[in-house]
C-alpha cells in the first residue's frame, strides 16, 4: 500500500553505536539526529547527497556507509540491512518494504561514516556492510547473533567470511558495537566527542569545515539583501540574527513580521504576506553546536513597500543601540551630531533635525501631495487669523486639515456613519490629532478627513466639522456622527448653520463615554454597567425592563438622563441611524494604530499616515479579490451575520397573512427560556418587530425564513452597502506615489511657517493636565496647556 504523499519520513541515527537486544533486536543507543524527507523518485546517489547535507558532513573527507533498519516478520525482531553505493534497487526495496497501513510508516537508517584520509573505517558496520551476501536483506542480523553466540571476532579488520566486526561484550541483555577512531584504534562510544564532528558553515554561499570550537565565522556584515540570508547561516546568539535579519530589511525598507519567537526558534515572514509576497525564514538553536543557524529561507520579497523615511516597522532602540554602542566604546567623547550622522549613514533615514524644521517642510509636503493626487484638499490656520493680522512671510501654525481625494471617494459608497475623536500628540509643541473615521461594508474602519489643531474645543471642532461636511459628506444625506459628550462637538452637532442638525444629519453617543460619565456622577457600585446594556437593547420592551432596573437601584438617573434624548443613546429608538454601531472604539483603534507616529514630528506624522492609508486600500482591493474568486455576493461580514441567523431561521414557523403586502408572522423555536416569541415582518416596508432589520440593515433571521417559506430570493433584499460590487467602488480611486523630492513642483508662494512658541511650557517638573480624564482617555504624557480660540476660521477654498 502506496503512500498518497510522494514521499516519506526518514529517520537517521548517526555517530553512535548499534546494540543487541534480547526483546526488540537491532537498536541504536543514540536518539535521532535528523529527521529528512525522502521523495520516492530518489536514487542512492540522492540519498547520499541529502545525508552529506543533513548531518553537516564534507564528502572528501568522509565516506558514508548506510544501514537500514527493518522488521522481520518471521522472527518480530529488527534487523539491519546494508544499502550498496553501486546499486538502486536497495534504495526502492526500502520503500517497498515499508508498511504505510501500520502507525511505523518511517524508514530508519543507520549512517556510519569513513574517514577517507586515512582509508580507514570509523566503525564495525563497515566492515558488516561489506561481507557476505547482498541478496539477503537479514544478512547483519545474521553476523550480530553469530558475534553473540560464538564470542568476540573483535579487531578492525573482520573479514568476508568472519564474524561481526565489533567487540560485542558477554555478560549484558544489551550489547554495544565497538567503533573505530579516523586512526583505526579502537574506542568505545564514550570516547567519541562533539569535537570530532566538522560542520558547515556558510555565510557567503561557500562551504567550509571547521571544529565545533572554532569561533563562528561573521560574515552577516556583508550581506545586503534579503535574498543573501541562506540557509546554513549560524550566529553565536539570537539577538546578533535578529539584529542581522532587521538591519537588512531595514536598509532595504522591508518589512517583517515573527510568525514565533521563543528561546530556540525564531520563524518570520514578509509582513505583507497579504499582497502575495512569501518571503520567510525559520531560526534554530541546534544542540549539536549550540549557536542559532537558519534553517530555512524561502522566496524572495516581491512587495513594493513604501520609502519611509521618518519611521520602520522594525526598527527599535535595541538597533539604534548597537549601532552607536561601538563608536561610544572607541570613542566616549563622541558628540551628538556625530552620532546623528551615524544612525542617518547606517539607516538611510531622512530624519529631521527638529520639530521646528518639520514645521517648515510640511507645507511642502503638502502641496505634493495635492500636486500628484489631484483631488486632494489641505486647508490652513494660522495664529494670524485669531489676531486679525495680515499674513506676512512668516506664519505661526495653529490648524491643518486633509483629506486625500481616494478618501473623500469612498465615503459616498461607505456606510453613511462617522465616528469623530481626538488624540493627543506627543511631540515638542504637542497639539490633538482630530479624525473622521468611516465604516465600509466589511465592517472595516476607513479615515476620511485629519486636522491637527491647537486643542480640543468648540473653536477647533467648528473648523474641523465645517470642512469635513463641505469637503468630504458634500450633499449626502442622513449622515449619522457617532461621539463622546465633548461641549464642543455637541455645540457643532446644535449648530443649524454648519449643517449638522436634524434631519439633514443625526448625531449620536458612543455607549461606553455615556456609562463613564454616568460612573464619574454616580459613584455607587457597578451600577455604570448597566449602561452599556440598556443602551444596546433592540426593542423598547427590552429597553423598559433595563430602563426601570436601573432607576431602581439608583432614582437619579432618571433626572441624569433628562437632558439626553433618547435616540442619542438607545439603540431601540435609533432608526437605523448608526447600523448598530454602539461605541467609537474603531476610531479608537485608528488612533492606536498611528500610536507610535503621534510622537514624530509633524511632517513624520502626516507621511505616517498617508502611507498607512494607502496600505489599508491595497489590503481592501486584495480582500475584495479573494472573496470574489470564492464566489461572494456580499462582504464576510454581511455572511457571517446572516450564516448566522439561517440557523436561527431554520427553528421558525411562518404563518403568511396577506400575499399582497407580503405581511408575515413568525414564531420562533423554544430554546430554554429563550425562543416562543411572535414577530411581524412586512417585507414590502423593510421592518420586521425584532427591530434587527431596521437596525443593521442586514435581513434578519425571521426575514430568511419568509422568503424560505415562499421561495422568495433574500438577496436582493440585502443593503447595497454590504455588496462586493459596491465594495470595490470604495476603494475604487488609487492612490498616486510622490516621486524623489527632487520632482517636486516649485513651492515659493507660501510663507514660511512657524509652531507656536507659546505652546511651549517652561514651567519646570510635570505639566498641569487641563482635561478632566475618566477610564475611556489615553493616557497624556506632557500635554501643554490647551488655549481658547475665538472661533475665527479662513476662508475655505
Amino acid at each position: 500500500m502506496a503512500s498518497q504523499c510522494g514521499f516519506i519520513w526518514g529517520w537517521v541515527y548517526c555517530d553512535g553505536n548499534i546494540i543487541l537486544d534480547d526483546v526488540e533486536g537491532v537498536k541504536y543507543d543514540r536518539k535521532m539526529t535528523r529527521l529528512v524527507k525522502l521523495e520516492f523518485n530518489l536514487r542512492f546517489e540522492g540519498l547520499l547527497n541529502l545525508l552529506y547535507t543533513k548531518l553537516w558532513m564534507d564528502n572528501t573527507l568522509y565516506k558514508l556507509n548506510i544501514c537500514r533498519r527493518f522488521l522481520n516478520p518471521s522472527t518480530n525482531l529488527y534487523e539491519i540491512a546494508p544499502m550498496f553505493d553501486d546499486d538502486d534497487d536497495d534504495v526502492q526495496y526500502m520503500f517497498e518494504s515499508v508498511d504505510y497501513s501500520s502507525l511505523r510508516n518511517y524508514v530508519e537508517l543507520y549512517v556510519d561514516k569513513i574517514s577517507t584520509s586515512s582509508g580507514k573505517q570509523s566503525n564495525a558496520m563497515v566492515e558488516m556492510s561489506k561481507s557476505g551476501d547482498r541478496s539477503s536483506s537479514s544478512y547483519s542480523s545474521k553476523k550480530l547473533r553469530t558475534s553473540e553466540s560464538g564470542g568476540a571476532s573483535g579487531g578492525a579488520s573482520g573479514g568476508a567470511s568472519g564474524g561481526a566486526s565489533g567487540d560485542i561484550s558477554s555478560g549484558s541483555s544489551s550489547r554495544c558495537l565497538s567503533r573505530l577512531d579516523s586512526e583505526g584504534n579502537s574506542r568505545g562510544s564514550s570516547d567519541f566527542r562533539d569535537d570530532d564532528i566538522p560542520f558547515y558553515k556558510s555565510f557567503d554561499g561557500s562551504s567550509m569545515v571547521a571544529s565545533f570550537h572554532e569561533s563562528v565565522m561573521n560574515k552577516s556584515i556583508d550581506i545586503s539583501n534579503a535574498s543573501e540570508l541562506q540557509k546554513g547561516m549560524m550566529f553565536q546568539t539570537k539577538e546578533e540574527l535578529m539584529r542581522v535579519v532587521k538591519d537588512v530589511h531595514i536598509v532595504n525598507h522591508q518589512e517583517i513580521k515573527v510568525v514565533r519567537s521563543d528561546s530556540v526558534t525564531w520563524e518570520l515572514e514578509c509582513n505583507r504576506k497579504m499582497t502575495g509576497c512569501v518571503w520567510m525564514l525559520r531560526a534554530r538553536k541546534r544542540t549539536i553546536h549550540n549557536f542559532f543557524e537558519i534553517m530555512e529561507t524561502k522566496g524572495v520579497h516581491t512587495c513594493l513597500n513604501p520609502n519611509m523615511t521618518q519611521d520602520h516597522y522594525n526598527l527599535n532602540s535595541s538597533n539604534i543601540v548597537h549601532v552607536f554602542s561601538t563608536q561610544i566604546a572607541a570613542d566616549p567623547s563622541v558628540s551628538e551630531k556625530v552620532l546623528e550622522a551615524t544612525a542617518v549613514s547606517h539607516f538611510e533615514k531622512a530624519l529631521f533635525k527638529s520639530s521646528e524644521e518639520s514645521y517648515e517642510y510640511l507645507p511642502k509636503f503638502m502641496n505634493a501631495l495635492q500636486s500628484f493626487n489631484h483631488g486632494t484638499f489641505v486647508d490652513w490656520y494660522f495664529k494670524e487669523h485669531d489676531l486679525g493680522e495680515p499674513i506676512g512671510e512668516v506664519v505661526r501654525f495653529k490648524r491643518v486639515f486633509w483629506a486625500f481625494k481616494p478618501c473623500i471617494d469612498a465615503f459616498s459608497h461607505c456606510i453613511p456613519v462617522l465616528l469623530i475623536d481626538g488624540t493627543h500628540l506627543y511631540d515638542k509643541y504637542g497639539g490633538v490629532l482630530l479624525t473622521a473615521t468611516t465604516v465600509d461594508g466589511f465592517n472595516h474602519l476607513l479615515p476620511v478627513a485629519f486636522t491637527i489643531v491647537e486643542s480640543e474645543n468648540t473653536a477647533s471642532w467648528t473648523w474641523f466639522m465645517e470642512r469635513v461636511k463641505k469637503k468630504v459628506v458634500l450633499r449626502q444625506r442622513d449622515v449619522c456622527v457617532i461621539s463622546d459628550r465633548h461641549k464642543g462637538i455637541i455645540s457643532v452637532m446644535n449648530n443649524p448653520e454648519l449643517g449638522w442638525c436634524e434631519p439633514h444629519s443625526h448625531h449620536r453617543f458612543c455607549s461606553r463615554h455615556l456609562a463613564a460619565n454616568f460612573g464619574k456622577e454616580f459613584k455607587k457600585g457597578h451600577i455604570k454597567d448597566r449602561i452599556v446594556p440598556l443602551c444596546s437593547q433592540l426593542t423598547g420592551h427590552k429597553f423598559s425592563l433595563h430602563w426601570n432596573a436601573l432607576v431602581a437601584a439608583e432614582p437619579r438617573a432618571q433626572q441624569w438622563f433628562a437632558d439626553k434624548p433618547l435616540s442619542r443613546w438607545a439603540l431601540a429608538y435609533d432608526e437605523g441611524k448608526r447600523f448598530g454601531i454602539m461605541t467609537t472604539n474603531i476610531a479608537e483603534s485608528w488612533n492606536s494604530a498611528i500610536k507610535v507616529a503621534r510622537k514624530l514630528p509633524i511632517t513624520a506624522l502626516v507621511k505616517s499616515i498617508f502611507h498607512k492609508v494607502v496600505t489599508y486600500f491595497d489590503q481592501r482591493r486584495l480582500e475584495i479579490e479573494n472573496q470574489c474568486v470564492d464566489g461572494n455576493e456580499f462582504t464576510h461580514h454581511a455572511n457571517k451575520m446572516l450564516n448566522r441567523w439561517k440557523e436561527h431561521a431554520s427553528g421558525h414557523h411562518v404563518k403568511l397573512f396577506d400575499r399582497d403586502s407580503w405581511v408575515f408572522t413568525v414564531t420562533t423555536m423554544k430554546r430554554g427560556q429563550k425562543g416562543g416569541n411572535e414577530q411581524i415582518v412586512r417585507l414590502m416596508e423593510g421592518i420586521c418587530t425584532c427591530n434587527k432589520w431596521q437596525t443593521f440593515h442586514i435581513s434578519c433571521s425571521h426575514v430568511l425564513a419568509c422568503c424560505a417559506n415562499q421561495n422568495l430570493e433574500y438577496k436582493s433584499l440585502g443593503s447595497e452597502w454590504y455588496r462586493l460590487d459596491n465594495a470595490r467602488k470604495v476603494y475604487g480611486s488609487a492612490f498616486e506615489p510622490l516621486p524623489d523630492e527632487d520632482a517636486w513642483p516649485l513651492f515659493d508662494r507660501f510663507p514660511m511657517m512657524v509652531p507656536d512658541i507659546e505652546n511651549i511650557s517652561n514651567k519646570p517638573g510635570r505639566k498641569k493636565e487641563t482635561r478632566y480624564k475618566n477610564e475611556m482617555d489615553f493616557q497624556v504624557l506632557g500635554r501643554n496647556k490647551g488655549t481658547s480660540s475665538s472661533g475665527a476660521s479662513s476662508r475655505i477654498l
